[in-house]
Formats: C-alpha cells, sequence, structure tokens
C-alpha cells in the first residue's frame, strides 16, 4: 500500500512536470506574466493614440514611436519582440492564457484608460480652441510691418483678403495700424477700407480717412457684421486712394481682430468702443474687380 502511494505521487509529479514542458519558454523570452504586460502596455497606447488629432500618416508615426518606446521599458527591439509574438501565436494554448491576463490587466486599468483618452480629447479640443483664439486675435495673415513705396511692382494701395468661412465668425470686425508718412509721399485722400462678403454676394464696406502725417499715428476702423449670416472672407485696403502721386509710408502693428457683441465678456477681453469712429462710410454692395 505503501508502495502504491508512492507510485502515484511519483505520476503526478510526472504529469506535472510534463505540463510545463509543454510550455517551456525559451531562455530569454519574458514569461506569460511579463508577455501580458507588454500587450497590455501596447494596447493603452493604442488606445490613446485612437484619439490624437491629426493626418492618419503622423499618427502612424506617432504609434511606432510609442510602441519602440513601450519595447525598450521591457528591454526588447522590434524584431525581438516580432520573433516572440509569432512563438506565443505558435502556442495557442500558452497564448490564450496570456490573452486572458491581457484582459484582466486591461479591465483593472480600464478606469485609467478612460482618463488618459479624456485628457487627450480635452487637450485637443483646448489646443484648437486656443488656436481659433489667436487667429482672432489678428486675423492678418502677413508681417505686421511693411514699406509702402511708389516703385514697389505690388499694389500701392495694399489690397487684402482674408478666407474666414471656417471660423462664423459674428460681432465686430477692428482694424487697426501705425502710419508713418515718409517725406518723399505725395498721397492724398488716403483712407483705409474694411470689407466683409457674404455668402448672399453682398458686402457690408467701411471706409476712414487717413490723416498724412510725418509723425506715426494709430488708425482704426470698426465693421459690424451681420447678425443672421457669417461671412466668406475679409477684404479691404491699407492705402486707398484715388489719385497717382507717389506713395512712401510705413504701415506697422497692422492688426484685425475679431469683438464679439457680448454683455458677458470676460474683464480682460478686448472691448471696442463706441461706434464714433470718425469719417466712417458704411454701405451695402456688390463686391467690385480688383487687380492683386
Amino acid at each position: 500500500m505503501k508502495s502504491h502511494f508512492f507510485f502515484n505521487i511519483i505520476v503526478i509529479a510526472l504529469l506535472i512536470s510534463s505540463g510545463c514542458s509543454r510550455y517551456k519558454v525559451p531562455a530569454g523570452y519574458p514569461k506569460p506574466n511579463e508577455m501580458a504586460q507588454i500587450l497590455a502596455d501596447i494596447y493603452v497606447v493604442d488606445a490613446t493614440l485612437t484619439y490624437l488629432p491629426g493626418s492618419s500618416s503622423a499618427r502612424n508615426k506617432e504609434i511606432t514611436g510609442s510602441y519602440r518606446y513601450v519595447l525598450e521599458r521591457h528591454g526588447l527591439s522590434s524584431a525581438e519582440f516580432d520573433t516572440i509574438r509569432k512563438w506565443y501565436v505558435s502556442h495557442p494554448d500558452l497564448y490564450q492564457k496570456v490573452y486572458e491576463q491581457v484582459l484582466e490587466r486591461l479591465s483593472n486599468a480600464d478606469a485609467d484608460v478612460k482618463i488618459i483618452i479624456e485628457r487627450e480629447k480635452a487637450a485637443a479640443e483646448e489646443a484648437e480652441k486656443l488656436a481659433i483664439q489667436a487667429r482672432l486675435n489678428n486675423l492678418w495673415p502677413d508681417s505686421t510691418f511693411v514699406r509702402v513705396y511708389d516703385s514697389d511692382s505690388t499694389d500701392s494701395r495694399y489690397p487684402f483678403r482674408i478666407e474666414v468661412d471656417t471660423l462664423a465668425l459674428s460681432g465686430r470686425v477692428r482694424l487697426r495700424a501705425g502710419y508713418k508718412f515718409l517725406r518723399s509721399d505725395e498721397s492724398r485722400n488716403t483712407r483705409m477700407m474694411l470689407s466683409a462678403f457674404y455668402n448672399d454676394s453682398l458686402a457690408d464696406t467701411v471706409y476712414k480717412d487717413i490723416k498724412i502725417s510725418f509723425q506715426r499715428r494709430v488708425e482704426e476702423l470698426v465693421l459690424k457684421l451681420k447678425d443672421d449670416t457669417i461671412p466668406k472672407y475679409i477684404d479691404g485696403f491699407l492705402l486707398l486712394q484715388d489719385s497717382l502721386n507717389k506713395v512712401s509710408v510705413e504701415i506697422d502693428d497692422i492688426r484685425i481682430r475679431v469683438v464679439p457683441d457680448s454683455l458677458t465678456l470676460p474683464s480682460n477681453a478686448y472691448k471696442p468702443e463706441a461706434d464714433n469712429v470718425v469719417d466712417t462710410v458704411i454701405k451695402s454692395r456688390r463686391p467690385e474687380t480688383r487687380v492683386r
């Protein structure tokens, strides 16, 4: 009886040994627990990057770099990981056990993954809002300092056109710039012009005379946008004039800022003054053809 008992123990031990050898992981390969952690980390990276903004090509570069970071943290190269993964896949029973561990780890970390994803989405939305706000603070797309000379090949009236149909502008648009006329300037009847072109093929336009001075003067022009529609583009002239006299002007700190109409603007918001801009004419017109 005693010998029979020891025989049973030996058989059980051999069976256990046989089962373990069935899943013997090659030397240098991560054990099942570590493999499960690697796969779980990769899943978290993939789930997080899914919500990153940008093109698919940019996202693929982010994924590649992030995967490399995960593998390096576990002391593996991409080639080594591919070899290891293929070995695990070739042993489906063992890989199934690893996969079950991955699910368990992800289940425990699910709340953390959701937090990471929500933070990424919130950060992307905030970045987009800041980018839009920065543009609304100054729609002017070029250098904020220009010298306009009669000898320049460009139009001395300095025309501009800014596409804004994606911004859904509302409220007021303020054009502001500093003007310094040089001694050689002979311009006359110089004005600023600001216009908003709408989908109905009409435009609201404002003008303001610019006082010619050899000392720098700041000029401002405010355009009230329509309440029932949004403009497709904002255009105008920095130096609109009727004469062909010689022009020599320095214009600096050029800004076209959007100021929303609201009674609840924050205390640090840029608030427009009353609509008492001197020598301002407002009218609706069909857009004129311009040579640019």
